[in-house]
């Protein structure tokens, strides 16, 4: 039996167990994590536990993954050497520990907070696109895939009602159960207006950042310097669900903002905070 490499294993599996399947992507990029931690040329043979350890340490605190995230990178490498063991390529996978997920536990800033970090973005760093970045995350709530694909094509500045077409515009959508449509606060008026003053449609409206790792890198040394709580990227969208829940916004009108497939799940930022106690108190 030779000593099957980890790239060769990984696109063993892409092509003869998940090609052309729903969890092709989201196993690919699971899986992905683990080629960026320990490269294409790393013997399967030497994927132990002990390695296993130091790579979840390594999501944990450089790329801040959730316990859940992690666990489901952990299944994709399994699964991956498990398809190729049963093809007599290399031994099957160790039984990996996996990480407790326990209750899942929403956390976001305060307003306060993303203030701190988009000025810390400015200065010290002089950083423009972290910190219209971070103002676009938090006052639309929108996902970092959909805010690094976002094209000035889809957003529309018409002076009575500003929004922005996530998934496409009313004509062009790419699925129609995707699109949805968000109102522009205006927080982030002034920075969209800069962003598109020259733009083409077809120009994404954050040109300026490459991918996904240099956002969160740079998200993270701000959002430290700014002294915040610790939290992820990914939480200002959270903060954006929070903050409208706060506000009184009906659930069905949130769910169709974040564009949530169920309703339970835009029911978890119906919290029992402070400010609404009090103000359900002085409304009898």
């Amino acid at each position: 039996m030779s000593d099957l490499k980890w790239g060769d294993a990984l696109d063993h599996a892409l092509k003869t167990r998940w090609r052309g399947k729903a969890s092709e992507k989201t196993n690919r990029i699971n899986a992905g994590h683990f080629t960026s931690f320990a490269g294409r040329a790393k013997p399967v043979s030497k994927i132990n536990q002990q390695l296993m350890d130091v790579f979840v340490a390594d999501l944990q605190l450089e790329r801040e993954l959730s316990n859940a995230t992690i666990n489901r990178c952990i299944t994709a490498i399994a699964t991956v050497i498990n398809h190729c063991a049963r093809r007599e390529m290399c031994r099957p996978s160790p039984v990996f520990e996996k990480l407790d997920e326990g209750e899942i536990k929403m956390s976001w800033f305060t307003q306060d907070a993303v203030d701190r970090i988009a000025h810390a973005a400015l200065d010290p760093y002089d950083r423009r696109d972290i910190h219209d970045v971070v103002l676009m995350a938090a006052y639309t709530g929108m996902r970092q895939g959909e805010l690094l694909k976002l094209k000035a094509r889809d957003i529309d500045l018409d002076a009575s009602k500003p929004r922005i077409h996530v998934g496409g515009v009313p004509h062009l959508t790419t699925k129609a159960k995707n699109y949805r449509c968000i109102p522009i606060h205006p927080r982030i008026m002034e920075p969209l207006c800069k962003r598109l003053e020259h733009a083409s449609p077809n120009v994404r409206v954050f040109d300026d950042l490459y991918d996904k790792d240099q956002l969160l890198r740079a998200f993270k040394k701000v959002r430290d310097y700014a002294g915040v709580e610790p939290y992820r990227f990914h939480d200002l969208r959270h903060s954006f669900g929070t903050w409208q829940c706060e506000a009184g916004t009906p659930m069905r009108t949130l769910m169709g903002i974040m564009g949530h497939k169920r309703i339970e799940t835009t029911l978890r930022y119906a919290k029992h905070t402070d400010k609404a106690a009090e103000e359900a108190i002085a409304r009898i």
